[in-house]
């Protein structure tokens, strides 16, 4: 469920006083409304601006100990730097470079940079993909064969392939693409076959990956015609043979489906009564995992166990849930105050280093200003921070957001690379079009 806009964040603020469960209620109810009628494109797009070579090559950042999160003023002065030059956050001294301009990653939930953080992916307004190189930030070419929601997930060891499809899986197969040449070859074809002979389309919704170590993919089958959208089931698919292991038929079409990173489940989240489930590969048995669509990720523990991270506004935390066990654990209130709100995106993407997720935070009660009590800064307002996953785990600043933008666009959705060493946001800096920015972390900041 990509889309939490600046509308359902005013909804719970202008109803703090009401019990959690009622707050959940109005949230759900405005969430379809909203989610159905924003899109990832724009209306008018503009062009995407030429620009100069980037300045300085980034460089190992001097040793940094994360803060732990607390309602830290966001004072100091940051002006926004040119392509690939960095300032360093005023309150925790992070390093923090421009990667694009005109251009972002794609959401919190897709891997950004590749296997080896030598390139990342950046999409245009008008839906087009560009690469970047990873060590200058500077734009190398556009994609070729991506455009809108391709899918485009990168190789779990290889730095040069993206598994992709055409856009919102029209066709049924799926590609690894070569970024360096820009040609491609078929991973798998899934057209005309069993068990959804007659689906013309087979993606994750825009929202899924691959398991961590890239073998399997979960996805969605359907046919959308002369404005509507037939659909016929969801199914899990080995990328390396094209072999179907396991489907579930259903004319109830989900939010989003993803694998989680162990490969052992298909998770489905659905906005209505099916809610959010974990299958087996297999679709043999399930877990109740949720009963709707929430901003979350699915990531490993510290002992890569697969966890659901989510933003769970009936309880009023985002919550941590073990795919194997059902057992939950919070992780940080959603409602830190009396008449406190915001809105929050999970990454659960650095599977090389377990037991973490980044969170991003956005349209925070604060921001706008009330008579209503305490509209004061809270720890996790505009903020970027990482989250251990464990009950009591630490909760660690990266950088405030500093962003002023108000559209889907400029939400931060922060994403981390493989390794934990790069968290790459949205922001505007305060001013103009927002653009993404990277902090890179030394080697060891997270133990």
């Amino acid at each position: 469920m990509k889309k939490l806009s600046l509308f359902l964040l005013l909804a719970i603020v202008g109803c703090y006083t009401a019990a959690a469960g009622e707050l959940g209620d109005q949230l759900r109810a405005l969430a379809a409304k909203v989610d159905a009628a924003e899109a990832k494109t724009c209306p008018v797009c503009p062009v995407v601006p030429t620009v100069p070579d980037p300045v300085p090559p980034v460089v190992t950042p001097p040793s940094t100990t994360l803060k732990p999160l607390a309602a830290d003023p966001i004072t100091g002065t940051v002006t926004k730097p040119a392509l690939g030059a960095s300032y360093v956050d005023p309150v925790y001294g992070t390093t923090i470079y421009r990667a694009s301009v005109g251009t972002r990653h794609e959401y919190s939930r897709r891997q950004a940079f590749n296997a080896d953080n030598s390139r990342f992916l950046q999409l245009a307004p008008n839906g087009y993909w560009f690469l970047h190189d990873g060590a200058t930030f500077k734009p190398l070419k556009q994609l070729a064969f991506l455009a809108g929601d391709s899918e485009p997930i990168w190789h779990a060891t290889n730095p040069r392939l993206l598994l992709h499809t055409a856009r919102e899986g029209i066709g049924g197969v799926w590609y690894w693409l070569d970024v360096e040449t820009n040609t491609r070859t078929q991973a798998f074809s899934l057209a005309g076959k069993a068990p959804f002979p007659n689906a013309k389309s087979f993606w994750t919704k825009a929202e899924g990956t691959t398991s961590a170590d890239g073998r399997y993919i979960a996805l969605m089958a359907e046919t959308y015609a002369s404005g509507k959208v037939t659909f016929y089931g969801v199914l899990t698919v080995d990328v390396t043979t094209g072999a179907v292991v396991g489907s579930l038929a259903t004319s109830n079409r989900p939010d989003h489906v993803s694998m989680s990173p162990s490969g052992k489940y298909a998770v489905v989240s659905w906005t209505g009564a099916n809610g959010t489930r974990a299958y087996a590969r297999d679709f043999a048995s399930f877990r109740q995992l949720h009963t709707t669509s929430e901003h979350s990720d699915l990531a490993f523990g510290p002992n890569r166990e697969d966890l659901y991270v989510y933003t769970d506004y009936n309880a009023g935390y985002i919550v941590a849930k073990n795919l194997d066990t059902g057992a939950s654990f919070n992780i940080t209130a959603l409602y830190p105050a009396s008449g406190s709100a915001y809105a929050a995106h999970v990454s659960g993407q650095a599977f090389g280093k377990p037991g973490w997720v980044v969170i991003s935070t956005y349209a925070d009660y604060a921001t706008y200003g009330s008579t209503r009590p305490d509209p004061k800064l809270q720890p996790q307002y505009r903020k970027v921070f990482l989250a251990e996953l464990k009950p009591g785990g630490r909760l660690l600043s990266v950088a405030h957001i500093r962003g002023t933008g108000t559209g889907y666009f400029d939400e931060p959705q922060a994403t981390a690379s493989r390794d934990l060493t790069r968290i790459m946001w949205a922001s505007n800096l305060g001013s103009g079009t927002s653009d993404s920015f990277v902090a890179v972390l030394p080697a060891g900041a997270v133990q």
